[in-house]
């Protein structure tokens, strides 16, 4: 085939090459990243004619606006064999931009990339991060890898706990976004999904503090054991209280261990379901709409659905199979709450032995134990306060969790009696 690009135009940063919320475009490229197929919005938005896109790199589009740390993370996973989304800022043949959100999937012999129009809030604050980032690129002369490094790292900075966390809740406002623009009801499932990923999160968040109320605690004991020696028999009472109270907090520093890997565990099943079901549900209004178009010469139209419609089939599967799964996440949080039970009664212990020492302490009249012994009463504080937390948070994830398995349930006969 021969080509008809010429060369490259001026870039121009000032006009937008315009698409509808309610368009959907895909492309479709083999393992090599060469273009093989697209619908319609694809061609006309990109301005490029079908025989200046088949064939070529999909990196015809890239924007020299965008940071190479972006796709330096696109390309790690999907040669991993995993689904990500990313915000992309292309470029058209003509030098116009336009914004999309990108969720690209592995799929037989290649990479299905699926984009719908960015409006959230969260998109805004994405383009100044872009653009900070790229400075520094040029700035530093980072390479891809280092520059994704510092993209994480300010992810984490703001807020999200790695790169899947940030890549889900992006989906999530943006389907929800672009619903409020469409004057769409949105999906429940997916609204309910947006909360439970924030409640989920939050409890691995408030886990991970407790657990490090212990580590920031953990030497107290030692020294009221030290400061008990240095009394001789007069702090023998102290050291039998102190090492009582050592016991007692490595118990709970074993339970919390354990607590926090079954948090994230949670979080992660709940993240990755949540961005399974919005890519199934992209996947799938994305084979709806080119089922709809006219067969155009350059595309083989019955074999490319026959690509969209097993990728949403699999995707769907896959969405389907996460949901089942929340139903093993409501089991750990029961479990969660017979943990926090025994945490419970093993922190009532720490009460019991820190009030002995506190006794013995203003009988010694030594001002450096009672300054240990409020560093115990910090201790208990805080673990009780981020256990009353914890316990809240999982009252809530387990109801909301049976909230998004009825609302999936409602959902699935629905469209059963449509099909009917």
């Amino acid at each position: 085939m021969v080509a008809k690009i010429s060369k490259a135009p001026q870039i121009s940063t000032e006009h937008e090459s315009p698409f509808g919320f309610d368009e959907l475009f895909f492309s479709r490229t083999d393992s090599r990243g060469k273009i093989t197929s697209g619908n319609t919005v694809f061609q006309r938005v990109s301005r490029f004619e079908w025989d200046e896109l088949l064939e070529k790199p999909h990196n015809i589009i890239r924007h020299p606006d965008m940071p190479r740390a972006v796709f330096w993370l696109l390309w790690d996973r999907i040669r991993k064999g995993l689904p990500v989304g990313a915000y992309v800022k292309n470029r058209a043949k003509d030098g116009c931009y336009y914004w999309v959100f990108a969720i690209v999937t592995p799929i037989e012999d290649g990479y299905l990339s699926v984009r719908l129009k960015p409006s959230s809030a969260l998109f805004a604050r994405v383009q100044q991060e872009y653009r900070t980032l790229l400075q520094a690129e040029k700035d530093e002369e980072l390479t891809p890898a280092r520059s994704a490094e510092v993209l994480l790292k300010r992810l984490n900075e703001l807020g999200f706990r790695d790169y899947e966390i940030f890549m889900t809740k992006a989906l999530i406002s943006e389907m929800l976004a672009r619903d409020k623009v469409l004057e769409i009801e949105p999906q429940r499932t997916i609204s309910l999904f947006q909360d439970l990923v924030l409640a989920s999160e939050k409890l691995l968040e408030t886990a991970t503090a407790v657990a490090g109320t212990y580590h920031d605690f953990r030497f107290v004991p030692l020294n009221l054991i030290i400061q008990a020696g240095q009394l001789g028999k007069d702090g023998a009472a102290i050291g039998r209280i102190s090492n009582n109270y050592s016991l007692l907090a490595e118990e709970i520093r074993l339970a919390l261990g354990g607590f926090l890997d079954a948090a994230k565990q949670v979080s992660d099943t709940i993240r990755e379901g949540a961005f399974l079901l919005a890519t199934s549900n992209m996947q799938e209004e994305i084979a709806n709409a080119f089922a709809k178009e006219g067969e155009a010469s350059e595309i083989d139209h019955v074999n490319e659905m026959e690509h969209l419609n097993r990728q949403r089939a699999l995707y769907s599967a896959k969405a389907l199979t996460n949901l089942e799964n929340l139903v093993s996440v409501q089991q750990e949080l029961g479990a969660f709450a017979e943990g926090m039970d025994e945490i419970k009664r093993l922190t009532s212990g720490l009460a019991a032995v820190r009030i002995m020492g506190k006794v013995e302490a203003g009988r010694l009249s030594s001002s450096v134990l009672n300054d240990l012994i409020t560093d115990l009463d910090s201790f208990q504080q805080s673990l009780s306060e981020g256990l009353t937390e914890i316990q809240a948070l999982n009252s809530e994830l387990s109801k909301r969790s049976g909230d998004l398995l009825e609302a999936h349930a409602a959902e699935t006969r629905g469209t059963r009696a449509l099909a009917a």
